[in-house]
C-alpha cells in the first residue's frame, strides 16, 4: 500500500501522521543518531505529501529534540536522543497505590457533591452504585510533565471526610490509608482510545492522539465508592507481565 493511501485511512492531520512515521524511523534506527536524513523534496515525493507538510512534521521532531536543522547543511538526527520516561500501568491494587503516590495533582474542575455515577461505567459492575458522588476532573503530573488526565467520582461522604487529603493527592492512596481492610472489590479495564479535546489540552498532545484509557471502580462492603476514568499518553506508559504466573 502506498504511503498516500495509508495516510488517507486516518482522520489525523497529515503532518501528525508524517511526524509519527519519521519518529518511528528514528526509534527503529532507520535514521541513525548523527546522520543526515533525506532532504525535504525527497521526503515529500516518497510519502506523496506537500513540502509544507513535511516541514510541519519535522518541526514537531525538532521540538522534541530528535533532529536539528541547519540552513545550507540539511537536517540531522541529534547525536544524543532524549529519553522518554515511562511509568508502569498498574495491574493490581498495590501497584495502583504505588503509581498514584508518584504523581502530582492539579485540579481542573470540581462539581457539586450530589451527582450519580454515569449510567454506563464502561466496565462490568454488579455492585450497588446508587450513592451520591463528588465529581473531580484533574491533571496528574510526573517529573517529565503532564502524565494523566482523570475524571473521578468519589462517594460524597468520603470526600467530605477526607477533603484536604484528596485535594492534595490522588484518591487511591487515601482509600488505601483509611479503608484498606474494608475494600471488598476493585476492578480495572484498559482500552486504547483517541484523546478528546479536554484531555488533549491538559496532556499537551494532539486531539485524537492514542491514549491508554483506564476505567476502574472500588467498593467498600460491596458498594461502589470510587469510579475513575483515566487517560495516559500512550508513549509515556508501558506494561510488564510475568508470562509464567
Amino acid at each position: 500500500m502506498s504511503a498516500a493511501r495509508l495516510f488517507a485511512r486516518s482522520p489525523q492531520p497529515l503532518y501528525l501522521q508524517a511526524a509519527a512515521v519519521f519518529r518511528g524511523h528514528i526509534q527503529t534506527g532507520v535514521w541513525r543518531p548523527g546522520r543526515q536524513i533525506p532532504p525535504l523534496d525527497a521526503l515529500a515525493a516518497r510519502y506523496g505529501i506537500a513540502r509544507s507538510t513535511v516541514r510541519q512534521a519535522l518541526g514537531l521532531l525538532e521540538a522534541d529534540g530528535l533532529i536539528r536543522r541547519s540552513r545550507g547543511s540539511g537536517t540531522f538526527v541529534e547525536d544524543t536522543l532524549p529519553e522518554t520516561p515511562t511509568l508502569l500501568i498498574p495491574k493490581n491494587w498495590a501497584e495502583t497505590v504505588a503509581l498514584s503516590r508518584q504523581l502530582g495533582t492539579v485540579a481542573l474542575h470540581e462539581s457539586s457533591a450530589q451527582q450519580p455515577l454515569p449510567d454506563d461505567l464502561g466496565i462490568p459492575c454488579d455492585f450497588a452504585r446508587d450513592g451520591r458522588f463528588q465529581y473531580l476532573r484533574r491533571l496528574h503530573t510526573a517529573a517529565a510533565g503532564p502524565f494523566c488526565f482523570s475524571e473521578v467520582y468519589l462517594e460524597s461522604a468520603l470526600f467530605r471526610k477526607h477533603r484536604a487529603e484528596i485535594r492534595a493527592s490522588t484518591v487511591a492512596p487515601v482509600l488505601d490509608r483509611h479503608y484498606r481492610a474494608r475494600l471488598s472489590h476493585a476492578r480495572q479495564v484498559l482500552n486504547v482510545i483517541e484523546a478528546g479535546a479536554a484531555s488533549a489540552q491538559a496532556l499537551r498532545i494532539p486531539v485524537s492522539a492514542p491514549v491508554a484509557e483506564l476505567r476502574r471502580y472500588v467498593c467498600i462492603d460491596a458498594r461502589v465508592v470510587y469510579f475513575a476514568r483515566l487517560e495516559f499518553p500512550f508513549h509515556k506508559v508501558r506494561m510488564e507481565f510475568d508470562l509464567l504466573r
